[in-house]
């Protein structure tokens, strides 16, 4: 294997300057002249390749390659040239959907055609793959090769972008796909920003090639100021309100006029008190959905990303960031990893705590995790340097700066072999390697523990007695039949999920009927954790509390781990009481991709018999987790953008008159012709009151324009159907497949909800 390293003495610049300086390990240093675009056929707006596109390319022969480089580096254009000359299928796969966007177009410009996105929508699985150039996301490259999906037929080449991320706890995915992929033989292009061990990886892959690169496009100053030496300005007396008081004193001297800063803290709770405090300083917020209550005009200078943030906020706040028209983003280390919004300034908040059980000092967020957010400082073309403040708390800043130096030299630890070698394998680790055990079982049959040896985490434990346990635990739970995978193994292998989940959900069916209960294990992907953070400040959180646990009580202490109680509280629509709550805040703003998936979950599950819902009951149960509706109001979320606060507006006004709405696909004007029918000329006044009096306290204004809304919403859809349209499709699809999509509205109704 060729190994180079980058030497970060490299030169780069716009104006077409610059070259390459090197070295393989143990030899002397070297240069070269950067290349031309024009010198290996490619056409961009830059004058030279840089150092590491340069290097890539002088160095690169052919098979399996890992390039380990900062972020922003121009891993992608690297990526074209490994992908550009294969014949067959070229896949670009990276973990988030926002990042598969942003690859999409940067790989739709550079080979001069449309891409094909693969994301994981129910609908896409119908769609044909016209390109020769896929970008994807690794759960959605996953599951079409166990499923072989016949754009995976003639793969050739792929490229793995942040493979980093196969040392967090969605890294047994990147191992299942490299496993995968490597038992094809398909040459791969693995992309990384930090990486501890990468030599190990190479290795591991068989890559001929490994650039490592210790240069920045934009060099960056670091600094490490204790935060001790800032003044606190939050007044608390808690450690969260303290912290967050000196990060956001420092951001105000620390931050230059014109400036683009993100400022990095080490938990949601002191992102949300520094929020807190700028609104007390009179600071213009961008976020509307916080756990506390905002009410201010000034313009936005501030804003909170992190993954409780509902989807249209977020997507809305990094637009302004993106824009210039955001100076100050405050984040958690996901920003780090999600989509590529460089600043000029990052500076990051670092808490040290002695861990007694372990015996040991640690640091949030980890060493890696500061060095990935120093990636996030420079902008090429606007600014010469890029400037990184490090601010400990309980660390020494010395001590600190050594490690994140040394923090590249350790090991490559992937998740799962963190997990088994710890001894404390842990719930998580458990479902993931009964999955495990089916992948095996789907490729090798009886001889999975061949496809184990071939991954990186469980070559060492393909025949330990923790394996054993589980295969004879998949055996006895009817997953492994003889020599064959049960169809409800197969349906796990599908779509994702683990026999553990799977075996929850049927525990909880012979338990009771309970729909949004019963579901809930089928979304295993969602934790379901952050709704209570912005309702248990709530005049009525403790009696709203008590209702949902009386409700989930009885189907096991289960059900508080996997937050379905939290679940309930949003299907309940008790969410509508609480003011702060715009619009459902992270994970319950993205289920409406989730509530599509269902329908085939539900469908695979009906057709072996573990359910016997008709189909009226399963587009209800997804109109259900879609706009947070209990079952009974499901159609009000047919109502064209009506959304999860207004369908429950709707509900409590039905439900003041003890009215029942029109059943699920019956025509909008039911529902109209009931509402006028109850309150006449007074329906705006009536959603006025009710509006007053349980979520808008005394704002008439807000009050007034909010009902006028929602009568807008209704006579919008007359002439339309109480049934989200895209639910009803994509049910179709599934239920009757490709015909489907020469059906009306009409047809699929009279179709669909009639078994």
């Amino acid at each position: 294997m060729e190994h180079i390293i980058v030497l970060e003495d490299s030169e780069f610049n716009l104006s077409g300057e610059g070259r390459l300086s090197f070295k393989r390990p143990h030899s002397r240093r070297q240069e070269l002249p950067l290349l031309k675009p024009s010198e290996v056929g490619i056409k961009v707006d830059y004058r030279l390749l840089n150092p590491i596109q340069t290097a890539f390319y002088r160095f690169y022969k052919d098979g399996s390659a890992l390039v380990s480089a900062p972020t922003s580096a121009g891993k992608s254009l690297t990526a074209f040239m490994f992908m550009r000359d294969s014949e067959g299928r070229k896949i670009y796969t990276a973990p988030t959907k926002a990042l598969v966007y942003e690859k999409a177009v940067e790989m739709g410009r550079l080979f001069g055609k449309k891409v094909d996105m693969r994301t994981g929508d129910a609908i896409e699985s119908f769609k044909q793959t016209t390109s020769d150039v896929v970008v994807s996301t690794y759960e959605n490259l996953t599951l079409a090769l166990r499923n072989r999906a016949p754009w995976t037929e003639d793969i050739e080449c792929v490229v793995i972008d942040e493979v980093h991320n196969i040392m967090g706890s969605r890294g047994w995915v990147v191992e299942e796909l490299i496993t995968s992929l490597m038992s094809r033989k398909v040459r791969l292009l693995l992309l990384s920003a930090t990486l501890p061990g990468g030599e190990e990886l190479a290795k591991w892959v068989g890559a001929n090639l490994f650039v490592e690169s210790f240069w920045r496009p934009v060099p960056l100053e670091r600094k490490i100021l204790p935060l001790k030496e800032f003044e606190d300005i939050s007044g608390a007396k808690d450690q969260d309100g303290k912290i967050a008081g000196k990060l956001l004193s420092a951001l105000f001297q620390i931050r230059r006029p014109e400036d683009q800063v993100i400022l990095f803290v080490h938990k949601k709770s002191i992102g949300w008190r520094i929020l807190e405090i700028a609104v007390r300083e009179r600071i213009g917020v961008l976020n509307r959905t916080v756990p506390f209550e905002v009410d201010s005009d000034t313009p936005p200078e501030i804003a909170f990303h992190n993954a409780d943030v509902p989807k249209e906020e977020r997507e809305e706040i990094e637009k302004k960031f993106r824009k210039g028209e955001l100076p100050v983003l405050v984040a958690t280390h996901t920003l780090a990893y999600g989509v590529n919004l460089p600043a000029d300034t990052v500076i990051i908040g670092v808490r040290s705590f002695y861990d007694r059980k372990e015996g040991e000092w640690k640091v949030f967020p980890g060493h890696l995790d500061i060095l990935q957010m120093e990636g996030r400082a420079g902008r090429l073309g606007i600014k010469e340097r890029g400037f990184s403040f490090i601010l400990p708390y309980g660390a020494r800043p010395g001590q600190l700066e050594r490690e994140i130096e040394s923090c590249l030299e350790g090991e490559m630890v992937p998740y799962l072999k963190e997990r088994l070698t710890s001894g404390d394998v842990g719930e998580e680790a458990e479902k993931i390697l009964s999955l495990f055990i089916l992948i095996g079982f789907l490729y090798e049959g009886s001889d999975f523990r061949k496809f184990l040896e071939r991954t990186y985490s469980l070559k060492k434990f393909a025949n330990d007695f923790y394996i054993d346990e589980t295969f004879e635990w998949l055996r006895e739970k009817g997953y492994i039949e003889g020599e064959s995978l049960s169809d409800k193994a197969r349906f796990c292998l599908r779509s994702g999920m683990s026999p553990m989940d799977y075996e929850e959900f049927l525990r909880r069916k012979y338990i009771g009927s309970d729909k949004t209960i019963l579901v809930r294990p089928l979304i295993f992907v969602k934790r379901f954790e952050s709704l209570y953070d912005f309702v248990k400040g709530g005049e009525s959180f403790i009696e709203d509390d008590m209702y949902v646990r009386d409700r989930v009580a009885p189907f096991g202490a289960e059900c508080f781990a996997d937050n379905t109680h939290q679940l309930v509280f949003y299907t309940e629509g008790l969410t509508f009481k609480y003011r702060n709550i715009s619009q459902p805040p992270g994970e319950f703003s993205y289920l409406g991709t989730d509530a599509l998936h269902l329908l085939r979950v539900l469908l695979d599950i009906r057709s072996f018999g573990d359910i016997s819902w008709n189909n009226r009951e399963i587009l209800a149960v997804s109109h259900m987790i879609k706009y947070g509706l209990s079952e009974e109001h499901t159609s009000l979320g047919g109502i064209k953008g009506i959304g999860h606060i207004r369908a429950n507006l709707l509900k409590r006004l039905l439900q003041r008159e003890n009215l029942k709405p029109p059943p699920l696909g019956a025509p909008v004007g039911e529902l109209w012709e009931l509402l006028t029918d109850t309150y006449g000329e007074n329906l705006h006044a009536h959603i006025v009151d009710l509006l007053l009096e349980e979520r808008m306290g005394g704002d008439r204004r807000r009050a007034e324009a909010e009902a006028t809304q929602v009568i807008k919403r209704i006579k919008g859809s007359l002439g339309g159907f109480l049934i989200d349209d895209r639910v009803l499709r994509t049910f179709a699809l599934f239920y009757h497949g490709p015909r489907s999509l020469r059906m009306s509205k009409k047809e699929l109704l009279e179709t669909c909800l009639t078994d």
